[in-house]
C-alpha cells in the first residue's frame, strides 16, 4: 500500500474509534505527514522505509529502542510509527478504541454528583476551560476506582501506585489536582478524613533549577541550520528568530496575529500566553525582513489572521514549534551536553547572553515580560563571567 493511502486510512480509523481530531493530529498525523512528505508518491510502505526515516529525521534509530527507557518525546515518535506499521499488517490499531475509556464510564450517582459540585466549585475560581478539562478527567478517574463510600488510607495510597508509569511531572500534576479535590471534600463534609496528609510533598526552594543555556555561536548555529535545512524554512526561520531575539514562548508564538505588527510605528506587541500581560517590543530589521520574506514568499493565502500558519492555511499549535525547535537542535552541530535543548532554551540563553552583556536585571525583566525581577534571578547562576569576580580563596592549614 502506498504511503499516503496508509496514512489516511490508519487516520480514519482512529477518529472512527473516539478519538478527538486533535488527539489524531498530535500523538500520530503529524509524525506520518513528514513521512508521507519525505518519499515519492509511489513509495510503497515498509517498516525499512519507516527505520530509514526516522534516523534521518531524529538522529537515531527510535524504533530498535526498548520503549520502556525511552524519553516521553521519543516514546511518542515510537508509538506513533509503530501504530501504523500495525496497521498496515493487521488493519487495527491496538489501544485505538476509546469506548472503553474511563472518561467515558458512568460514575455511581453520589460521587458523580461530588465531583459535578466540585467542578462548579472550580468554576467559581476562574480556571481556564482546560484546566477544568484536565480536572474533570483526573478526578473522575480517581472516583472510578475509589469511590469515596469506601475511602481510606489503604485505597488512596494504593491510587498513588497505579501513577507510577508516568513521568515526573504528570503525577506531579495528577496529585495536585486529587488532594484539592479531597481537601475540598473535606471541607463540604463529603469526607471526614484528612487525607492530604498522604500526599507527598511537591514543594520545593524557589529558582534552585539551573537553566539551559547556549552562547551566542551556538545560536547562530542553530538559526543557520533552520534558515538552510527546514520545510517551510521562512517560517520556522522566523519563528525561531523570534524566539531567540525576544524570548517570546512557543504559545505567544502561535497567537501572534498579524494585526500584532506595527510595521508604521516599528513595533511588534503581543499578549504573553502564560500571563496574559501585554509586550511590546521594537521591531527590529533584522527580523522585520524576515517576517516580510515570510509573509510575501511562503505564507499560504487564508483568511486566518494568524501569522504563522500550516500548508494547510490553519494557525499552528505551540508542540509544532516545540518539536521544529527541539528536532534542530539534535540536528545542527551544537554539542548538547545534556543540556535541555526545547524552544524555552532560545528564552533561557537569551536571558543569560543579555547578563553576560552587563545588561541590568531590571532591562532583562522587561524584555522577557516578567511580572517580578526575582523571577529573572535565576539567570544569575549561569552568568559565570560576574560569578568569578565573586570568587573566594580557599582555606589552608586548616585556617
Amino acid at each position: 500500500m502506498k504511503i499516503k493511502q496508509l496514512v489516511e486510512e490508519a487516520a480514519i480509523l482512529l477518529k472512527s474509534q473516539g478519538y478527538t481530531k486533535s488527539t489524531v493530529y498530535i500523538s500520530y498525523v503529524r509524525f506520518w505527514n513528514g513521512l508521507a512528505r519525505s518519499t515519492d508518491e509511489d513509495i510503497e510502505f515498509s517498516e525499512s522505509v519507516v527505520t530509514n526515516y526516522v534516523i534521518s529525521k531524529y538522529g537515531q534509530d527510535i524504533m530498535s529502542e526498548n520503549p520502556s527507557s525511552l524519553p516521553p518525546k521519543e516514546y511518542r515518535i515510537y508509538r506513533a510509527f509503530k501504530s501504523l506499521q500495525e496497521f498496515y499488517l493487521t488493519q487495527s490499531i491496538s489501544g485505538s478504541s476509546m469506548t472503553g475509556a474511563s472518561i467515558r464510564q458512568v460514575l455511581p450517582e453520589y460521587e458523580n454528583s461530588v465531583l459535578e459540585s466540585y467542578i462548579q466549585h472550580i468554576d467559581g475560581l476562574e480556571y481556564s476551560t482546560k484546566s477544568k478539562r484536565t480536572a474533570y478527567g483526573i478526578v473522575h478517574h480517581y472516583l472510578l476506582v475509589c469511590p469515596l463510600a469506601k475511602i481510606n488510607d489503604n485505597q488512596v495510597l494504593e491510587y498513588f501506585k497505579t501513577l507510577a508509569g508516568y513521568s515526573k511531572e504528570t503525577i506531579k500534576s495528577k496529585l495536585k489536582v486529587l488532594k484539592r479535590f479531597l481537601l475540598y471534600c473535606l471541607d463540604q463534609e463529603f469526607i471526614d478524613t484528612d487525607f492530604s496528609v498522604l500526599f507527598p510533598s511537591s514543594k520545593k526552594r524557589r529558582y534552585t533549577e539551573i537553566p539551559s543555556v547556549y552562547t551566542p555561536d551556538e545560536i547562530s548555529l542553530l538559526l543557520n541550520y533552520i534558515k538552510t535545512n527546514h520545510e517551510n524554512r521562512k517560517r520556522n526561520y522566523a519563528i525561531a528568530l523570534l524566539a531567540a531575539v525576544y524570548g517570546f514562548r512557543s504559545g505567544d508564538i502561535v497567537d501572534m496575529k498579524l494585526s500584532d505588527l506595527n510595521w508604521d510605528k516599528g513595533v511588534i506587541r503581543i499578549v504573553q500566553s502564560k500571563t496574559g500581560n501585554a509586550l511590546e517590543h521594537r521591531l527590529l530589521p533584522q527580523v522585520g525582513n524576515v517576517l516580510v520574506d515570510y509573509l510575501l514568499e511562503e505564507r499560504p493565502d487564508s483568511d486566518n489572521s494568524h501569522i504563522f500558519l500550516k500548508q494547510d492555511g490553519c494557525a499552528l499549535v505551540s508542540t509544532s514549534i516545540s518539536c521544529m525547535i527541539f528536532n534542530a537542535f539534535l540536528r545542527s552541530d551544537i554539542v548538547i551536553n545534556g543540556r535541555k535543548h526545547g524552544i524555552h532554551s532560545l528564552r533561557h540563553s537569551l536571558a543569560s547572553n543579555m547578563l553576560a552583556s552587563d545588561s541590568g536585571m531590571l532591562e532583562i525583566s522587561k524584555a522577557l515580560g516578567h511580572s517580578s525581577v526575582d523571577t529573572t534571578k535565576i539567570y544569575a547562576k549561569v552568568d559565570t563571567t560576574h560569578l568569578r569576580l565573586c570568587e573566594l580563596e580557599v582555606p589552608t592549614n586548616g585556617k
